[in-house]
C-alpha cells in the first residue's frame, strides 16, 4: 500500500473514532442537563450511563492519537522540495 494512502486512512478513521464518541458524550451530557432540570431525581438513572461515557472517552482518545499520526505520517510521506 502506498504510504500516503495508508495516511488518508488513518487520518479517516481517527476521525470517525474522535468525532462519533465525542457526538455520544456531548448527547449525554445535553440529556443530563435538560433531565436535571425537569426532575431532580431523574439524574440517578444517568449513573450506569457513565460508563459507556467513559469508554467513549477513551475510544476518543485513541482516535485523535490516530489522527495524529495519520496527519504526521502524511507529513512524512511528501516529496521533499
Amino acid at each position: 500500500m502506498n504510504t500516503q494512502e495508508g495516511a488518508r486512512r488513518m487520518k479517516r478513521a481517527g476521525q470517525w473514532l474522535f468525532v462519533a464518541p465525542s457526538s455520544f458524550v456531548v448527547l449525554c451530557w445535553v440529556i443530563g442537563v435538560a433531565a436535571g432540570q425537569l426532575n431532580r431525581g431523574i439524574g440517578a438513572l444517568f449513573g450506569p450511563v457513565m460508563i459507556f461515557v467513559v469508554l467513549a472517552l477513551y475510544l476518543a482518545i485513541a482516535g485523535g492519537v490516530l489522527w495524529l499520526a495519520g496527519w504526521i505520517t502524511e507529513g512524512f510521506a511528501k516529496e521533499p522540495n
